[in-house]
């Protein structure tokens, strides 16, 4: 579905927490549209959370939406004539998670995910004119910003606190963001745009209906590996349970602690063990297709596979382990995860060809048994 035009090694090398990168017509078809935003919008139940207005600062839900009684039930609606008012206004609104609402947001989040091997989610933008309604401002984690629908305009300024953490956020920094403009571009449906996290950014509507999906991406940092040492190794150590300040005669031992702190947190197995309890608490999905998982559908050949997973799972002999589950797989499984694993998209047709050595009715058993577990997703249509 997404184009990225380079490798996600290349990526890695070039951009991942270096420079912006954009990617023009990176999601060149959709069947995203307003009308399908009108249809999720009647749908949500609008939560303080789920769904925000910003404009001079958040708005108060109570300022566009409303408490109602439907079939002796308490439920929140938006108050459309003060929802449109506000839109028209110039505030933007900002559906969060918007993958638990969009199908094309849960695949798009997907295929991020893979590439850049980190867990993502996504939030969507809807605004209609105005200046910009967040100002410059950088973000905690990085973002990948894919126009959906109309146009907006991106200036971005090089950080002045590079790679802040989730709490070093732009309100609270002691410096301005540079007047020197490092890229301004006006992304349209389909571009989409790298920002890592840290660049000051300007985001600026058009005259018109604009949605952006922005999917961040989140990295564990080596701050959060240095604590998961601390908290595996610090514990067990004498010196480090005394009253602090430490007595000037156990200070001999401190300094020996510290010295074997640091033998620990450079240990290869180490960083294998907490790379392991990261990948263990992802979570993976796969796509639901009830006609096909109860034989009422084909597999045919121009069905899609993608794997779910953002990581290389671990196989053991015939198991993988993944969604902390031990699955067993049969030869034809195995090589098929052989195949989908590095992150490349096939079709059912062009897997059977890399597969020439087991017949296709085994190798699709073996496709929608792998769906069954939700490590690959099936798309019928393509």
């Amino acid at each position: 579905m997404l184009n990225f035009p380079i490798s996600p090694a290349e990526f890695r090398s070039a951009y991942f927490e270096r420079a912006p990168f954009l990617c023009k017509s990176a999601l060149p078809a959709h069947d995203f549209s307003w009308r399908k935003l009108d249809e999720i919008l009647d749908c949500i139940e609008p939560d303080e959370r789920g769904v925000q207005l910003f404009r001079h600062g958040l708005v108060p839900q109570s300022q566009y939406a409303r408490e109602a009684m439907e079939f002796g039930r308490p439920r929140r609606r938006l108050d459309h004539a003060r929802f449109y008012e506000q839109l028209r206004s110039g505030a933007t609104l900002v559906l969060n998670r918007f993958e638990d609402h969009s199908t094309l947001a849960q695949r798009l989040c997907a295929e991020v995910a893979r590439y850049a091997s980190l867990q993502a989610t996504a939030n969507t933008y809807v605004s209609f004119g105005g200046t910009g309604t967040f100002g410059r401002h950088w973000d905690t984690h990085d973002v990948f910003a894919i126009q959906l629908l109309g146009r907006k305009r991106w200036q971005l300024f090089e950080p002045t606190f590079p790679l802040p953490l989730s709490h070093q956020t732009s309100e609270a920094a002691p410096s301005q963001a540079s007047s020197r403009v490092a890229m301004d571009v006006v992304l349209e449906p389909g571009d989409m745009l790298y920002v890592p996290r840290g660049w000051w950014h300007l985001v600026e509507p058009f005259n018109a209906g604009s949605c952006h999906l922005s999917v961040g991406t989140y990295a564990a940092t080596v701050r959060d590996y240095l604590m998961w040492v601390c908290s595996q190794f610090l514990s067990q150590q004498l010196p480090a349970r005394r009253a602090f300040p430490p007595a000037a005669d156990d200070r001999a031992a401190l300094a020996d602690m510290l010295h074997q702190l640091r033998d620990v947190a450079l240990d290869a197995g180490q960083w294998r063990r907490f790379a392991a309890e990261i990948e263990m608490r992802e979570r993976h999905h796969g796509t639901a297709s009830l006609a096909l998982h109860a034989g009422q559908t084909p597999l045919t050949g121009a069905a899609r596979l993608q794997w779910t997973m953002s990581y290389t799972p671990v196989v053991e002999g015939r198991t993988l382990l993944v969604n902390g589950m031990s699955i067993p797989l049969d030869p034809g499984a195995l090589e098929i995860v052989a195949v989908l694993r590095s992150g490349a998209a096939l079709t059912f047709d062009a897997l059977c060809e890399r597969i020439n050595t087991l017949p296709r009715d085994v190798v699709g058993a073996s496709v929608i048994n792998l769906a069954r577990h939700e490590l690959i997703a099936i798309y019928l249509d393509g």
